[in-house]
């Protein structure tokens, strides 16, 4: 069976069904071709970035030369899209961030919805109706 090619509808819940699709797309660095704040990002782009592609085959990549801070763009299949300035770091971590954003799935950030439980008794020990005042308290 031929392999075939991810098509843009994809739903995020069929994701593992048969083989797992990154959910990103695309990876954008952009960068100045002279300042200073982008030393990193070229030496990652001329040592590293031919290894880490061949690493991630599904992964389109692109290297944009632009006046600015640098920054790389991670787009994902549910349409969004982050950005992680990498000012004036060094090739070692612009590739940890380069993995951060690889690995991410697109979608904000969320609290948990579960609130945090414990088994351990409070400080203060067990709440009793007579802890109120008497004036307040359920008279029968």
């Amino acid at each position: 069976m031929p392999v075939q090619s991810v098509r843009r509808g994809i739903s995020v819940a069929r994701n593992g069904v048969g083989a797992f699709v990154l959910p990103c797309r695309k990876l954008t660095f952009r960068f100045c071709n002279w300042g200073a704040s982008s030393v990193g990002i070229r030496e990652f782009l001329h040592e590293s970035l031919n290894k880490f592609s061949k690493e991630n085959p599904g992964i389109e990549f692109e290297v944009i030369k632009k006046h600015g801070h640098p920054v790389i763009i991670g787009d994902y299949l549910n349409g969004k899209q982050k950005v992680i300035c990498v000012r004036n770091l060094t090739a070692s971590e612009v590739a940890v961030k380069a993995n951060l954003l690889r690995d991410a799935s697109g979608r904000k950030l969320a609290r948990a919805k579960n609130p945090v439980s414990s088994i351990n008794d409070g400080p203060r020990g067990i709440w009793s109706p007579f802890h109120v005042l008497e004036q307040y308290r359920h008279k029968v």
